[in-house]
């Protein structure tokens, strides 16, 4: 069997143009990329796919999204792989849509791709108005008639949202807020891996039908939850490598930037599952 290397890169943070950086960042967040971008350069094999999960421009313009789909391109043809971006709650929808994509998918952007014996789905999570995620029912369905299609291929899900678990007792107002709705799509199929980002520190866990969840570093800054009521902010960049091989599953991180500075911190009111639910899902 065909022994596969994913790069994720989750939660870039990009900067739109003519704008610097938020005041919890020190460094650009373009720089920690083309730094990330650098690191592949010197790893002794060609990753097989790219994902960054989400938060990819900070409340970008089109332009700004079309600024990174150059560099995607780039990333493309230098290492001569597949690249994938998904949606995560800072980004801005209609601007990517508009800046990064040929057309205009509709509702939300998911889509699948096949390594092998390998498939690799990329959900949308992303909810306007809300910095928790959710997936639509839409969603949930497309995942769950192509999963009963494809029974003997091993799927590998990518979403910005993590799911529940022992490791998000603190974070319940932030991560995917159906969770039980995924698992129930996920059963009884051969899952690789949930890998996402969005809450700035790596963690992995199982949870489910013991399906392993691993959720990446930050490539744009760390926040440390240690204190539920209050997040620390500091300076940091990362980025992990998942390597398939024979049916296992490892994840390697790639810690390019750790400082112990406090930047900013986030008072956190309550850290409970929302209550509100958008209403089209």
């Amino acid at each position: 069997m065909q022994r596969l290397h994913i790069i994720q890169i989750s939660d870039t943070h990009l900067t739109p143009h003519g704008q610097v950086p938020a005041h919890h960042q020190n460094i650009d967040p373009w720089m920690k990329l083309t730094a990330i971008i650098q690191d592949i350069r010197t790893l002794p094999y060609q990753p097989d796919l790219i994902v960054f999960t989400g938060d990819l421009v900070h409340s970008g313009s089109a332009d700004d999204y079309q600024r990174l789909h150059g560099v995607v391109h780039m990333m493309k043809d230098e290492f001569n792989c597949h690249v994938r971006v998904i949606l995560g709650n800072h980004d801005t929808r209609e601007a990517f849509y508009e800046g990064y994509l040929p057309a205009n998918p509709g509702p939300y952007y998911a889509n699948r791709m096949r390594i092998g014996n390998n498939d690799f789905y990329f959900l949308d999570s992303k909810i306007d108005g809300f910095q928790a995620g959710w997936l639509p029912s839409a969603q949930l369905q497309w995942l769950g008639k192509h999963l009963r299609q494809a029974p003997t291929k091993r799927a590998f899900i990518f979403l910005h949202h993590p799911l529940d678990g022992a490791p998000m007792e603190n974070m319940h107002y932030a991560i995917l807020q159906n969770t039980p709705e995924l698992l129930s799509v996920l059963r009884g199929h051969n899952i690789g891996g949930v890998f996402s980002g969005h809450v700035h520190f790596p963690t992995s866990y199982l949870n489910g039908d013991s399906i392993l969840n691993v959720v990446a570093g930050s490539a744009s800054f760390d926040i440390d939850c240690t204190d539920p009521q209050l997040h620390e902010i500091r300076e940091s960049s990362s980025y992990q490598i998942i390597t398939v091989d024979r049916g296992q599953v490892g994840v390697t991180v790639r810690q390019l930037l750790q400082q112990s500075a406090v930047l900013d911190t986030l008072p956190i009111p309550s850290t409970r599952f929302l209550t509100k639910r958008p209403a089209n899902l």
